[in-house]
């Protein structure tokens, strides 16, 4: 009996947690905002070998923190904290933010991927 239970449970957490990042990501891109941010820390030990980026951000006069998990390129991780980047978050619940860093980020936000970044940051 606690076995079903237990994958019920753990079912309906997946399900929320992947309901909860659509609507996130599907405020970004219908309320879209940019602005720069910068990134503070990367940290290596992630969560199935991804890193933790953090990064910070100012949009209407208030700071915010956001962090991203994605696998940062090696070669990035020592260029990338300190670094000035864009920033696509939803101008109705600031607090929901992406940096924009890989092509496809600005592909999916339908933008182009600036020579800044390509010049700075050339994808391995």
């Amino acid at each position: 009996m606690g076995l079903p239970l237990f994958f019920a449970f753990l079912a309906g957490f997946l399900i929320y947690v992947n309901v909860r990042e659509n609507i996130r990501e599907r405020g970004i891109r219908e309320n879209r905002a940019l602005t720069t941010g910068i990134v503070t820390e990367i940290d290596e030990r992630g969560y199935k070998k991804r890193d933790r980026v953090t990064y910070h951000y100012q949009f209407e006069g208030k700071q915010y923190a956001a962090v991203r998990w994605i696998h940062v390129p090696e070669p990035w991780k020592y260029t990338l904290p300190g670094r000035v980047i864009p920033v696509a978050l939803d101008s109705m619940s600031p607090e929901n933010s992406m940096f924009l860093i890989f092509p496809l980020d600005f592909e999916w936000q339908g933008l182009a991927y600036p020579d800044s970044i390509k010049n700075n940051f050339p994808f391995p």
